[in-house]
């Protein structure tokens, strides 16, 4: 990589609204790369599905919370971690891993897209639960020659 990335860290309110300058600040963190549109959306799709998440279910769109969002590259990639302090994600959402085929959920059905959608969209997802703390890292490989 020939651009130095600083990390950045941000605090977002846990609000649906929030995605939108999240999207932004993805954005604004790989801008020195000039990394293709077709790149970046699958990061930001995951991204902005599992910033939902938390939102949506570990704080049960209580808006009066907020989750951390962390921004880190290096040579080989960029790794993107969400952190909230709400309910942690049900062990067996973690072990679905990446759908093929005819694995995906059905396309009528309410839910259930998002953790495969997520897990598609880039090539590591690692989750943690601490005492305080939920941690979900995201990390995606920089396409050849940056």
């Amino acid at each position: 990589m020939s651009h130095v990335l600083h990390p950045v860290t941000l605090q977002l309110p846990a609000t649906l609204n929030s995605l939108t300058t999240l999207g932004h600040a993805l954005r604004d963190f790989l801008t020195p790369l000039h990394l293709s549109e077709g790149w970046i959306y699958p990061l930001d799709l995951a991204l902005c599905e599992a910033a939902s998440n938390v939102i949506r279910h570990a704080y049960r769109d209580d808006a009066g919370k907020s989750y951390r969002v962390s921004f880190a590259g290096d040579a080989q990639g960029i790794t993107v971690t969400l952190y909230d302090s709400g309910l942690p994600v049900p062990e067996e959402k973690l072990q679905q891993g990446a759908p093929t085929g005819e694995d995906w959920p059905d396309a009528m059905s309410e839910g259930g897209r998002g953790w495969p959608l997520i897990f598609a969209s880039v090539d590591s997802v690692h989750y943690q639960r601490g005492a305080e703390e939920n941690q979900l890292t995201l990390w995606r490989a920089l396409p050849p020659g940056h």
